[in-house]
């Protein structure tokens, strides 16, 4: 009989530094140590979200005081080569990481990475590609632990462990992506392959403080006050939509990472683990514990079968992104990285008034919803004050 996926789940209620490093350092115990992960002598990639350079407060990023417990554990287990970043959509790694107040005084002897260069990466078993280009750090890591965070994605319904890792492509292709790969059943099975390619070897989520709403850069921090721990990232994903009263099976990373082996959603083949528990820990007492049925995202619509990859309908159906003219200030970072040639939102009469969107050409990839740095740009239905 196969094993059950294992996932920790460890209760923290705030980011004080020694609270978080020891809720870290329990969670990471109850999969078996950070010795069943990585060795002292192995070149180590730590790699959280960073977005964009947003203040903690808003829950855009992996929290700073995550990061640092992470990386002091492995100072700790004496990992001497390690470095921590991401590369933004928007942005530079370097930006985010100083906003975020990450120093070499506080990071344990962990180098900032760049996150910038770029390498191919051949994948001769990929299902939806053949090749990525990866970040130099990425390519060039023997293991990566990814720190993902708790939030609501417009085009995934959720954002956690499966999609981190679409940061270690380099983030000026990130655009093009979404275009290579134009819903989110497609997308899901790109992130799927990655995962495939560079085998990360332990998953970390961000919950204290997640986001919910408008996300995942334009969401409402709201507290779930838990860290989850997993080897397998859609087992990992699917306790975060039992939390919050989502159908794991309506999130395509979660379907689609299940159909290409990277994990598990099906709850029957999970165990969570809490501290001071010997036995595993219920579904049920797990929501009642620490679920938030009121959680802002979107439980609408039926799942979708593979076949739905290859559907344009999919993109027909899907909601509109829309700008809200009372919030935008006319910046033009929507127009910059929306990645359809020809540009599917433009400033048509000039930047007196908001861009405008061609819809017949709009693949709602939402880069305009995820990079807009005012929260103008919602993905639903129309507004009175909308475009």
């Amino acid at each position: 009989m196969q094993a059950k996926a294992k996932v920790a789940v460890v209760p923290c209620g705030s980011y004080e530094e020694t609270e978080v490093y020891e809720a870290v350092k329990k969670g990471i115990d109850l999969l078996g140590g950070i010795e069943k992960f990585v060795k002292p002598q192995e070149n180590i990639l730590v790699k959280p979200n960073f977005l964009s350079a947003a203040p903690t407060e808003r829950a855009v990023t992996t929290h700073p005081s995550v990061i640092c417990a992470v990386l002091r554990i492995l100072s700790e287990h004496g990992c001497g080569n390690v470095c921590y970043g991401d590369s933004p959509g928007s942005g530079s790694c370097k930006a985010a990481a100083e906003k975020l107040g990450l120093t070499p005084e506080n990071t344990f002897g962990a180098r900032a990475a760049e996150m910038a260069r770029e390498v191919r990466v051949p994948f001769a078993d990929g299902k939806t590609a053949k090749e990525f280009y990866f970040t130099e750090e990425a390519a060039q890591a023997d293991a990566i632990i990814s720190l993902c965070k708790m939030k609501t994605h417009a085009l995934e319904r959720v954002t956690g462990a499966v999609k981190n890792v679409y940061g270690l492509i380099c983030g000026y292709r990130k655009a093009a992506g979404h275009v290579k790969f134009p819903n989110a059943v497609v997308f899901a099975r790109m992130l799927a392959d990655i995962h495939r390619c560079v085998k990360p070897r332990l998953h970390i989520m961000d919950g204290i403080v997640a986001m919910e709403g408008n996300g995942p850069g334009s969401g409402d921090p709201v507290p779930m006050n838990v860290l989850l721990f997993s080897q397998d990232p859609v087992a990992l994903d699917t306790v975060f939509c039992r939390l919050i009263d989502l159908d794991p099976e309506l999130v395509p990373t979660n379907t689609q990472g299940a159909d290409l082996g990277i994990g598990t959603c099906d709850s029957g083949e999970i165990e969570i683990y809490m501290p001071d528990r010997a036995d595993a820990v219920s579904f049920q007492e797990l929501q009642q514990m620490f679920g938030n049925p009121k959680f802002d995202v979107d439980r609408k619509g039926t799942k979708r079968t593979l076949l739905g990859r290859y559907s344009q309908i999919m993109t027909a159906l899907a909601k509109r992104p829309r700008i809200d003219r009372n919030l935008c200030i006319r910046c033009g970072v929507c127009v910059e990285h929306c990645p359809v040639p020809g540009k599917a939102v433009t400033f048509k009469n000039g930047k007196q008034e908001p861009p405008v969107y061609d819809y017949k050409k709009c693949i709602r990839c939402y880069c305009c919803q995820e990079m807009c740095p005012r929260h103008a740009i919602t993905a639903g239905k129309k507004r009175a004050r909308d475009l």
